[in-house]
């Protein structure tokens, strides 16, 4: 017989094993049920994301055209400046439109076009577009572009069409004009007189669909998703699906496939995207990148801001956080990132599938340490947590503070690759090359630089990658048409391995007026040490020569003038006095500058020289032009030595005219230092660039032996200076020239007897309509 306890003993195992069962199966239920509950809940967390993802992704895009328009604007503005656009100068205006449409192209600019509204030139249309530049002949009177710039009212404006769609081939193109009006405000040496009147309309057409797929069409939401963008009408400005870009969007798609119904999103861009509203939604589709069916997906919206009158930079506060319209604005783009809904949840289902075969081998094994497990990891995740909160909030701080020492430093500091690419720019270095930080991001170093200047750049940069060493470079550099000299430092950064330099951090700090500076020590030490010996020099020869001139005299008394003794008397006297100013002219650079508090009239000194040299000029067939400012202060300085000043620089512009040419006399306030200003400008020979650096200097002359002494610039630089004035000139000789026109302009800086505020009317009146 059965033994009673075993047959307890059976029983009770039977039940333990029968309960453990239970617990097992009843453990697996409450685990798939959770699992399943858990999977919804994923699922909610996870399209949450994935949508506020999108909705960044569409928030960025709409920026990012926000800026780009902002930059065509400034562009149109900055080339409606340029002298060479506003005088429509021979070739220089094409040459101007390419060195701005070579950048804008890249931005969809596909034609500039300045209509001139001249007698002379009106109805023709000076353009440049991808086939070159050219000019375009016809009546341009009814062109709302031109109708709008006659309004002095929009003077300082930017006008900005409604989208207009064009059929080029088989497809649809979306086009806008961007114009500002043009008139004469700018001043070079051909106009140095603006007259400030309209003379036309400078454009931009701008092909929307590649401007907006230049931030649109690099959009991936998920594996697939992508980005498009509608006008306020409605119809497509940029789509992946090229057929669809120009198309009315509301019947685009039905186009494309009628078995769906497209009402819900319709009823979201008619309701939510073209009212200006920002969020997220749901639709059905019918395909999705040659995937044609009908399928859910995920939508994101945002609006770019593009009117004139309400860009998002200008929204408040509580209008930004909302991320509400600015009332009145109209003219907005909706920006749209979608993506299918099953590539989401197709992640999520393959991940708990696993997850199930995997708890439902392990549960059991795992039931028995969950409890002792989920402590221990509790505790941990707490600890780790506020470890990593903390470490989180250090790095934050740490890279706030970096960022902002990097942008807020007066040093250009940017990043390069070895193939001359900018990676980052901090404000500085942006400004300096006159793009945004964002537009540097990923130019080459041609791009910004001149030829010479990114080969040499390109070598550093070389070098610094090879060597793995930093070291510094001072050299002149040419940004935008200014000459900086920067101190530059090299240094090599290492990837993660430690060993190889990828790329390398670029420092320069602009040292142009400390290396001015130490150029005018050095001619201020050079003029120094030849005065002292120009002094000695001098003492030593007048004594002598005075006696050489008297006695001379003394024989001219008792030789008859008609002999041949006589002539070479006079021939020696002549010479002697020749010497004689030679060294009173020595005399007078080498005197140390006194402090003096003659005043004197500019205008009359200068009126009082042409009268002396009048007839001069009038027999070397030079025509003088003189615009002499009314009502100048008086300066600081001697009559007798500033009319010395003057002839010097007359008699030099005399001599550079041998066949001839125009002088033309200037006088006026500066309106940037306050100080009278002289100019005396030739159409000479100009001074070669070789010697440029040497005409201030004593005895140099380009003048034959006996026609000059080399000291009559270097005696006016010291007058000039012994006042407080300054001295400097610009000039343009036959190499550099190229056909062109030459000659020499001087500026001779007084300082006048009282300093005064000069507002823009006084500054016209004041320089008497002259230029520069």
């Amino acid at each position: 017989m059965p033994n009673p306890a075993d047959t307890i003993a059976k029983v009770g195992v039977k039940r333990v094993l029968t309960g453990l069962g239970l617990l097992v199966v009843a453990l697996l239920a409450v685990a798939f049920i959770l699992g399943i509950l858990s999977l919804r809940y994923t699922r909610d967390i996870v399209s949450d994301d994935f949508q506020q993802q999108q909705l960044i992704l569409a928030r960025t895009t709409a920026r990012q055209i926000e800026d780009g328009m902002a930059f065509l604007r400034r562009e149109l503005k900055i080339l409606g400046y340029s002298p060479a656009i506003q005088y429509l100068e021979d070739v220089a205006w094409a040459n101007r439109m390419r060195v701005s449409f070579d950048e804008l192209a890249r931005m969809g600019v596909v034609a500039i076009s300045r209509i001139d509204f001249q007698e002379d030139r009106a109805g023709k249309a000076y353009t440049l577009d991808g086939d070159g530049s050219h000019i375009v002949e016809q009546d341009f009177t009814a062109a709302p572009e031109v109708i709008w710039a006659r309004d002095p009212e929009n003077r300082g404006r930017i006008y900005q069409s409604d989208i207009q769609v064009q059929q080029r081939g088989n497809f649809r193109t979306p086009f806008m004009t961007l114009a500002t009006p043009v008139y004469e405000e700018s001043v070079d040496e051909s106009h140095p007189k603006p007259t400030g009147r309209l003379d036309g309309v400078l454009m931009f057409k701008v092909d929307v669909s590649k401007f907006t797929g230049n931030y649109c069409g690099p959009i991936r939401s998920g594996r697939t998703g992508y980005c498009w963008v509608l006008n306020i009408d409605g119809i497509f400005l940029y789509h992946p699906e090229r057929e669809f870009i120009g198309d009315d969007a509301f019947v685009a798609r039905g186009r494309r496939n009628p078995v769906i119904k497209f009402d819900q999103i319709n009823e979201i861009q008619k309701t939510k995207m073209l009212a200006g509203e920002e969020g997220t939604a749901q639709y059905v589709s019918g395909w999705h990148r040659g995937d044609i069916r009908e399928m859910e997906k995920f939508l994101a919206y945002a609006q770019a801001h593009i009117g004139l009158d309400c860009p998002y930079t200008m929204l408040n506060r509580g209008t930004l956080e909302t991320h509400e319209r600015r009332p009145g604005c109209t003219t907005i783009w909706p920006v749209a990132v979608v993506a299918p809904i099953d590539e989401v949840y197709g992640t999520i289902h393959s991940l708990y599938v696993r997850q199930f075969l995997i708890q439902g081998i392990l549960i059991f094994a795992l039931i028995c340490v969950a409890m002792g497990i989920i402590y221990y990891e509790l505790r941990w995740s707490r600890e780790l947590e506020r470890e990593v909160d903390r470490t989180t909030q250090d790095l934050k701080r740490s890279r706030e503070q970096y960022k902002s020492v990097v942008e807020n430093a007066r040093d250009f500091i940017f990043s390069m690759d070895g193939k001359g690419v900018f990676i980052n720019v901090n404000t500085a270095a942006s400004r300096a090359f006159g793009l945004p930080a964002r537009a540097m991001a990923g130019k080459r170093l041609e791009e910004v630089l001149l030829p010479d200047d990114a080969a040499a750049m390109l070598v550093y940069l070389k070098d610094a990658l090879n060597s793995g060493q930093s070291f510094e470079i001072k050299a002149p550099l040419r940004i935008r048409d200014r000459v900086y000299w920067l101190s530059t430092h090299f240094i090599p950064l290492f990837g993660e391995d430690g060993r190889t330099a990828e790329r390398v951090l670029i420092m320069a700090r602009d040292i142009t007026d400390r290396k001015r500076m130490e150029e005018q020590m050095a001619q201020t030490e050079k003029l120094a040490s030849l005065g002292t010996l120009a002094a000695g020099v001098a003492h030593e020869i007048n004594n002598p020569l005075g006696i050489m001139v008297g006695f001379t005299e003394l024989l001219l008394d008792r030789i008859p003038p008609e002999t041949k003794d006589h002539e070479l008397l006079k021939t020696i006297e002549r010479q002697g006095l020749n010497l004689k100013k030679i060294v009173e002219n020595l005399m007078t650079f080498a005197r140390q500058p006194a402090k003096h508090e003659e005043y004197t009239d500019v205008n009359e000194d200068v009126e009082n020289v042409l009268r002396l040299v009048q007839n001069t000029l009038f027999t070397k067939k030079i025509e003088v032009e003189t615009r002499l400012g009314k009502g100048l202060p008086r300066v600081r300085a001697d009559s007798s030595e500033l009319q010395q000043v003057f002839l010097n620089l007359i008699n030099n512009a005399a001599a550079a005219m041998p066949e001839g040419g125009r002088l033309t006399v200037v006088t006026k306030i500066n309106p940037y230092s306050h100080m009278v200003e002289a100019i005396l400008a030739d159409t000479g020979t100009g001074i070669p660039r070789e010697i440029a650096d040497r005409i201030f200097d004593p005895f140099f002359t380009t003048k034959k032996v006996g026609e000059g002494t080399g000291l009559g610039l270097a005696v006016s630089y010291a007058i000039v200076h012994k006042y407080g004035g300054n001295i400097r000139f610009e000039t343009r000789a036959d190499k550099e020239a190229k056909g062109g026109p030459t000659g020499t302009t001087f500026f001779v800086s007084l300082q006048p007897a009282a300093v005064r505020t000069v507002g823009a009317e006084g500054e016209r009146r004041a320089a008497g309509g002259g230029g520069s």
